[in-house]
């Protein structure tokens, strides 16, 4: 290990992930890989980026020819530990490639220019890697359980505001023709029932996602107080809860005015969009930022 690196690895562990210097302000996680020829485990600071919750780290090498020999390690073994600010976790690493991988390097050449240039000094196509956690502990396994069920129930909501759509002789894909003037004249079915089935599918899915989030802003606090370089992660994670009880007290909103008003049907589609995108990326980023904090606390 160069002296440079070994410096600012020093400085990383010593501030909680926090360095001076030319790399001041920069997103670094430490990854320690195991030399696929000495069996022997190197630690190497790199750039990273989260997407959607997803950590990428990206073989830059600042844009020599040849990638950085932490890719060299990891394409034969996988296997990685991360480290990013004061949490160290085991993580499986798999190359992005593709359209994907495209688009990951464009947007973290627009956030940091000097990556353009690296990409535009080398012939090598800059790899992309992305770093999933390997074990989690009881939880954090929790965590995801109950974030799978919310995505099964919306969406098994979203299938069922299609089927009530398409009831209505509306083509749920069809976005350009205004359904919310009422269902086709020429197919009148009787929408009772079927409506009053939907508005009780819509309640309870918001009174499930609301109880989840009135649960964890309790547990935030305590969280923050034990964890304290976790307060940026649980800002994001607080903000996020609000912007999501916006969407869910809107789509309360317009369920309520369903069984009267069943042209709604095409706004709670979109409504349910909206906000199937929005808990996707929480529920990554929480997973991702809280999860080691959260088995670390269980388990004391």
């Amino acid at each position: 290990m160069s002296d440079f690196n070994r410096a600012i690895i020093d400085e990383f562990r010593a501030n909680e992930g926090r360095v001076g210097g030319m790399f001041e302000g920069a997103k670094l996680v430490l990854l320690t890989t195991t030399g696929a020829r000495s069996g022997r485990p190197h630690t190497t600071p790199a750039a990273y980026a989260e997407d959607a919750g997803r950590l990428i780290v990206f073989a830059s090498n600042s844009g020599l020819p040849t990638a950085p020999a932490w890719l060299h390690n990891l394409r034969a073994n996988p296997a990685v530990i991360v480290e990013l600010g004061s949490t160290r976790f085991d993580a499986i690493a798999t190359e992005v490639t593709g359209p994907e991988r495209d688009r990951l390097y464009a947007d973290q050449s627009a956030r940091d220019p000097a990556f353009a240039a690296y990409q535009a000094g080398t012939t090598r196509k800059i790899q992309v890697v992305e770093l999933i956690p390997a074990r989690i502990g009881a939880a954090t396994a929790q965590l995801k359980e109950v974030h799978a069920a919310l995505r099964r129930q919306l969406a098994d909501l979203r299938t069922a505001v299609d089927a009530q759509l398409a009831s209505a002789g509306r083509d749920p894909a069809d976005t350009g023709s205004n359904y919310a003037e009422g269902p086709n004249p020429a197919n009148p079915p009787d929408l009772a029932g079927e409506l009053t089935d939907l508005r009780t599918h819509c309640l309870s899915f918001c009174g499930a996602l609301h109880a989840h989030h009135t649960r964890e802003d309790g547990v935030l606090p305590h969280l923050a107080a034990g964890f304290p370089e976790l307060k940026p992660a649980i800002d994001r994670l607080q903000r996020e809860h609000e912007a999501v009880a916006v969407l869910n007290e809107e789509l309360a909103a317009t369920v309520e005015r369903l069984t009267t008003h069943p042209g709604e049907a095409e706004n709670l589609r979109d409504q349910l969009m909206r906000l199937a995108a929005e808990l996707e990326s929480h529920y990554l980023y929480e997973e991702l930022h809280l999860g080691p904090a959260l088995d670390q606390a269980s388990a004391g």
